[in-house]
């Protein structure tokens, strides 16, 4: 009762304010994030930089004396962050990936090598003007490293802090047990790596999975919705006849379409299970309600009108919604305040039409103290 009469009272000081609109206010744009191996980086120049809003480097990795490297020429890397910059595209340096996590716990298990690691990946970032790392330590919840990892990445959240850098980490449910909630509120936004899949005796990477990593993390590990970040794959991958996926079997969307056209659409080929453009579509529409997609690997896709990542750009289609704007009538006045209002009160037969929009505290909770958030949004805009 006593939180009812509070939510009341708050809603009843709410309608004093006057009646005004403003289109001005923030808005979101959905990240699309790919990742550019560097393995394979030559066809960056192909990428139609306008459909990504972020692109990964992977990966810059330690040597023994925990001096990151990748294998792309210094002066190639420069000029691939510098016309990303150009088109207002951020570069971040991607640490560890499948298979290169081995030599980080020698780096990180005292506090001394720690500092000393840290100015290192620090020194790096700064030396190619990367905007960020993004964290893709991929070790089962057994190992050592996650004795370290909240410090680690506690650390490494002040000193991006002090340079105006961003912090993002690609993860999933297998290396994520042991990562708490508090230290995963420490990244700007989390790549959900929803694919490889090895439960699913039909595909990896199905629409299903998707929805179920997305809740696993926003649940359990308490992340906002609108910093989760959907991981999609550009790649398939084959099956044994017991139902297994068979590791030694991966295809790229690329040559699938190749092989055929028709098979754009579709999710297998040949028994290679993949995402088409359909299913890609569906996972870019539900990816609009969190922080948008990840894509391993840009250099994958398909080139032209069978681009995966033009599905994704197309369906994402950038700013989404207005801050506050809850009834979506394209500017946040008074009217979403009452509507909040009613919302709150339970009155019947009121929407949110948006309630993402509502969420002005960024906790992932629709309360009063949003409502407060409001009135005092738009008082100041009179201001």
């Amino acid at each position: 009762m006593k939180v009812h009469m509070i939510i009341a009272i708050a809603a009843a000081a709410v309608l004093a304010v006057p009646t005004y609109s403003s289109a001005a206010t923030s808005e979101t744009i959905h990240r699309i994030v790919g990742y550019l191996p560097d393995w394979n980086y030559k066809p960056f120049n192909e990428l139609d930089l306008s459909q990504l809003t972020h692109i990964n480097i992977a990966f810059c990795n330690p040597d023994d004396n925990g001096r990151l490297y990748c294998n792309i020429p210094d002066s190639t890397l420069k000029s691939i962050v510098a016309e990303a910059h150009n088109n207002d595209v951020e570069v971040f340096a991607a640490l560890g990936g499948g298979g290169g996590c081995d030599g980080y716990l020698q780096h990180l298990d005292t506090p001394e090598d720690r500092t000393a690691f840290n100015t290192n990946i620090m020194d790096y970032c700064e030396s190619y003007d990367f905007d960020g790392i993004d964290l893709d330590i991929e070790l089962g919840s057994d190992n050592q490293i996650w004795n370290y990892y909240g410090d680690w990445c506690t650390e490494l959240r002040t000193l991006c802090d002090e340079r105006d850098m961003e912090m993002s980490t690609a993860t999933a449910q297998w290396v994520a047990e042991k990562v708490t909630p508090e230290t995963f509120a420490l990244f700007d936004f989390v790549n959900v790596m929803a694919y490889d899949n090895d439960e699913d005796k039909h595909s990896h990477a199905s629409y299903e999975y998707s929805v179920k990593c997305l809740d696993y993390f926003r649940n359990r590990k308490k992340i906002p919705e609108d910093k989760l970040v959907l991981g999609v794959p550009f790649y398939g991958r084959g099956y044994t006849a017991g139902g297994e996926i068979d590791w030694n079997s991966y295809m790229s969307f690329a040559d699938i379409v190749n092989a055929d056209n028709e098979y754009y659409n579709a999710d297998n080929y040949n028994g290679i299970a993949y995402n088409g453009a359909n299913t890609m579509t569906k996972k870019a529409e539900l990816a609009k309600g969190y922080g948008g997609i990840m894509i391993w690997e840009l250099t994958q896709d398909a080139k032209g009108e069978k681009s995966l990542l033009k599905v994704i750009s197309d369906t994402l289609g950038g700013k989404t919604f207005i801050a506050g704007d809850v009834n979506a009538d394209g500017s946040f006045n008074v009217s979403d305040l009452v509507l909040m209002q009613k919302w709150l009160l339970a009155v019947p037969d009121t929407e949110l039409k948006i309630s993402k929009a509502g969420d002005l505290c960024e906790d992932g909770i629709l309360d009063v103290f949003d409502l407060c958030v409001m009135r005092k949004n738009l008082i100041k805009e009179m201001l």
